[in-house]
């Protein structure tokens, strides 16, 4: 999808469907703990209900914020994001090249950073210049719905 100079990536069809799973845990949780914590103590009970309550609505909130945080490519800057919960700008000079080949244990790896929750990323960019994230990384692993768009767009953009 095209916005102005720039260019956005939708990075949610990956994703949300393994959130929305653990929306439908939640609420088994929910309703299975509540029961049996109530024979014990229904104060107890109520106090645990409304933790996962809690945690139930975060939880939509961050699946609705997938859809409305694209990863966006403008000007000399690619920013990475997920959801609301965290994004990334990585300048393109810095950008050594985009591989849809992921080497075994590479998202192990203490100097990958993986945007991708749940989800298995299909785009490992790598970094000339480490990203500081209170740790040194090399790579960043991410999900694109439209992986070869992607390509298409950044490719040429990078320095050779």
């Amino acid at each position: 999808m095209t916005h102005g100079p720039g260019h956005t990536f939708a990075n949610h069809r990956g994703v949300v469907p393994m959130l929305w799973v653990f929306v439908a845990l939640a609420g088994c949780e929910l309703i299975g703990a509540h029961l049996l914590l109530a024979l014990w103590s229904p104060r107890a009970a109520w106090v645990l209900s409304g933790l996962t309550l809690l945690s139930v609505i975060w939880l939509l909130r961050w699946i609705a914020s997938w859809k409305r945080h694209p990863h966006e490519l403008t000007g000399e800057c690619l920013r990475l994001h997920m959801g609301s919960l965290r994004h990334v700008e990585v300048p393109l000079a810095t950008i050594a090249g985009v591989s849809g080949e992921l080497a075994p244990g590479i998202l192990k790896a203490r100097d990958t950073l993986n945007l991708v929750p749940i989800a298995h990323p299909n785009r490992i960019i790598a970094l000339r210049v480490p990203l500081e994230t209170g740790r040194t990384r090399h790579r960043i692993a991410v999900r694109l719905d439209d992986a070869l768009a992607f390509d298409a767009a950044i490719l040429p953009r990078l320095s050779p």
